[in-house]
């Protein structure tokens, strides 16, 4: 009898761990006309985040592919080792940052932030969930329509930035009602081009959704891919 129960407590677990997989879908993406102007340019690639590990894979796997695509990509945290990213600035202070970023020669930004995480209550016995404690960012979304919200670089550096530093935990929490706690984080890849007048910089946003991360190095290459595949139109 106690061979039994094991066996169902395992399958049980089997159930729960394989319906709660990391997943990384694109939920929204968008790119202007004229994203070609930065053909042949230097981007720099940076990730707002305060531990400097999960910075350096998003960034690595996201330069890795843009210069796989022929694109002349510098991880940030390589160009600016000393330059703390996920920071609240000053306008006269990003102002600042975006002259020395242009004076070393960068025409384009690529930009990730994480803009939202929520916790959900999954029952796996109804295949449904519960909305769990919800933790927001303060930004929203703003819809789809990349106007004000997103202006010019500076004013988006300024004001985005992750209050959660890429903190992925991915804990599982099974219960003899099989219910887990799942974690959502939302993403975003914006790219600018620093050459042209604020209200025209925005050249792409990309909105991403990652469940259940269990690490930085699982999801970024798996997030890179997707981002560089929204930028080719192919998602």
């Amino acid at each position: 009898m106690k061979k039994i129960k094991q066996i169902l407590i395992l399958a049980i677990l089997a159930v729960t761990f394989a319906s709660c997989g990391t997943s990384v879908k694109v939920t929204d993406a968008w790119k202007a006309d004229n994203i070609n102007e930065l053909e042949g340019a230097k981007i720099l690639v940076i990730g707002r985040a305060d531990d400097m590990t999960s910075r350096q894979r998003f960034e690595q796997e996201i330069s890795e592919r843009l210069r796989a695509d022929g694109i002349d990509a510098t991880e940030s945290y390589k160009k600016f080792p000393s330059m703390k990213q996920n920071v609240k600035r000053t306008e006269e202070e990003v102002d600042q940052l975006i002259q020395i970023i242009k004076n070393e020669g960068f025409k384009g930004v690529v930009l990730t932030v994480l803009k939202d995480m929520s916790t959900e209550i999954v029952t796996s016995e109804t295949g449904g969930y519960t909305a769990g404690g919800y933790y927001g960012g303060g930004y929203g979304m703003h819809g789809m329509g990349y106007g004000g919200h997103y202006g010019g670089f500076g004013g988006y550096y300024g004001s985005v930035y992750s209050p959660y530093g890429y903190g992925y935990g991915g804990s599982y929490v099974p219960s003899e009602t099989r219910t887990y706690t799942s974690k959502i984080y939302v993403l975003e890849t914006v790219i600018y081009n620093l050459e042209l007048e604020k209200g025209k910089q925005l050249m792409s946003v990309i909105s991403v959704e990652v469940t259940d991360p269990k690490s930085a190095s699982e999801v970024a290459p798996k997030y890179a891919d997707k981002v560089l595949k929204a930028m080719k139109n192919k998602t």
